[in-house]
């Protein structure tokens, strides 16, 4: 959030997992934070799912409907020592359902992002995906699950392999992995790996590259993050938030950039700025994404044959008439994911 080539690595042989609910079409899985600014500029011939935990307008699902974007709500998991409740699940799964039913959605998401589960959570959270699965199935709706940008992000190591043959398919939060967040990255990883970079070319290889050992490529999205990261500098760099993609294009527009560089490693940009980049927030350094950047990174999804591609946030893009070629560039990028295979 680089003109480079994409780096080459080997692809591992796939593994089998239970066949699907849904159909096996891609997947382009966009994710609004809730916001919905400039829906009416979005890509709606691209986008295939949208991701949300506050409802869209009627001008939204009109939209969706119009361009046959899947809606796909939130359905929160409930507290992990309740998976193991064979009866508490199935209340989960039948809460699901109806809200399917209700409010004419296609699907829903899990986004349980928690740590230190035990073999039987992680068995009892497979059975919630398979539950709820099946629960949708008359509704011919479906499951989506989030997971770490890495199988061993922050120590989850869950049973994937469960999960995606549980489920539709697993989509991969390819960011937060800057190492001020990824706190585990320096002690899971092989190689350097680790970066302030939101997305590292290298973490997000390392993560896909990962997954393929315990998923089908065919069970797998790759999503990339739309925002950056603040930094302020005293003697180390201190993480001080993220900002969206839109802020980083209002610095340039207010003249607060005072260097603009790229990062080879991580294949991220930097912008270090006079006084602070984002206005409310001590931090004169960003490390982000745009076109140029995502362009390879979505890539790594074509080069290993996954479903698809995805983005959080898809109201994080400027919204002004001069920044019309901004968002096209974006977009392109995620339209280009497929060009790398």
């Amino acid at each position: 959030m680089l003109s480079c080539a994409l780096l080459s690595f080997a692809v591992p042989a796939p593994v089998p997992t239970v066949a699907s609910q849904g159909n096996a079409s891609p997947v382009v899985f966009a994710f609004t934070g809730g916001s919905y600014d400039g829906y009416q500029q979005w890509d709606w011939d691209t986008i295939t799912h949208l991701g949300f935990w506050t409802k869209p307008s009627d001008d939204v699902r009109a939209l969706a409907k119009k361009h046959g974007v899947k809606l796909f709500h939130d359905c929160s998991t409930p507290d992990k020592k309740d998976w193991l409740d064979k009866d508490k699940r199935a209340d989960f799964a039948k809460g699901c359902a109806d809200d399917v039913r209700e409010h004419a959605f296609d699907g829903v998401f899990f986004d349980y992002e928690g740590n230190g589960l035990n073999e039987h959570e992680k068995k009892a959270y497979v059975q919630l995906g398979e539950e709820t699965t099946a629960a949708l199935a008359p509704l011919n709706a479906t499951v989506a699950v989030c997971v770490g940008g890495r199988p061993s992000y922050e120590l989850r190591n869950y049973d994937y392999a469960g999960l995606a043959g549980a489920t539709d398919f697993l989509f991969i939060m390819g960011y937060d992995l800057h190492l001020y967040d990824d706190y585990t990255c320096e002690s899971t990883s092989q190689g350097n790996v680790c970066s302030p970079a939101e997305a590292s070319i290298r973490s997000l290889t390392a993560g896909v590259e990962e997954y393929l050992k315990q998923v089908d490529a065919s069970k797998l999205v790759l999503g990339l993050p739309w925002y950056g990261q603040l930094y302020k500098q005293i003697v180390a760099p201190i993480n001080m938030g993220q900002i969206d993609y839109k802020d980083v294009v209002k610095a340039f527009d207010k003249g607060k950039v005072s260097k603009a560089s790229h990062d080879k490693d991580s294949l991220s940009k930097i912008i270090n700025c006079h006084g602070d980049c984002l206005d409310g927030k001590s931090a004169s350094k960003v490390w982000y994404d745009d076109a140029d950047t995502l362009g390879p990174k979505f890539g790594l999804a074509g080069k290993h044959g996954l479903r698809g591609v995805g983005m959080f946030k898809v109201d994080d893009l400027p919204t002004e008439d001069n920044h019309a070629d901004i968002r096209t560039a974006m977009w392109q990028a995620v339209k280009g994911w497929n060009a790398y295979a």
